[in-house]
């Protein structure tokens, strides 16, 4: 998905004219077209004024991710051993790893 798709899908989620998002975000809203339309690309600022104000990342916005939002992994010890252990280990074995991760999950939440 391009920039101007994204921002049209958010702005469609929220319901929220060009007009309207421009106002709330002090841009011109024929520059907002621009965006829209994949004929102008914002700077570094506006980008990131825009994910701000849609509280997605801009991995996100410029097409990086399809996950909205990046949440902050918890950075303890007993994290970055699991991280190590992970990297060490093949495809196959990873994909086991997450299998069972959410069974893990599935069984702790009854």
């Amino acid at each position: 998905m391009t920039f101007g798709q994204r921002l049209k899908e958010l702005m469609e989620e929220r319901d929220l004219t060009q007009r309207q998002l421009g106002k709330e975000l002090n841009i011109a809203a024929t520059t907002l077209n621009g965006y829209a339309n994949d004929y102008r690309e914002p700077d570094f600022q506006t980008l990131a004024m825009i994910a701000r104000y849609f509280q997605v990342s801009t991995d996100y916005l410029l097409g990086i991710t399809n996950v909205p939002k990046s949440f902050p992994l918890d950075n303890t010890e007993q994290l970055q051993r699991l991280i190590h252990y992970y990297s060490l280990l093949t495809p196959e074995f990873r994909s086991l790893l997450v299998d069972s991760a959410k069974l893990l999950v599935r069984h702790s939440s009854r």
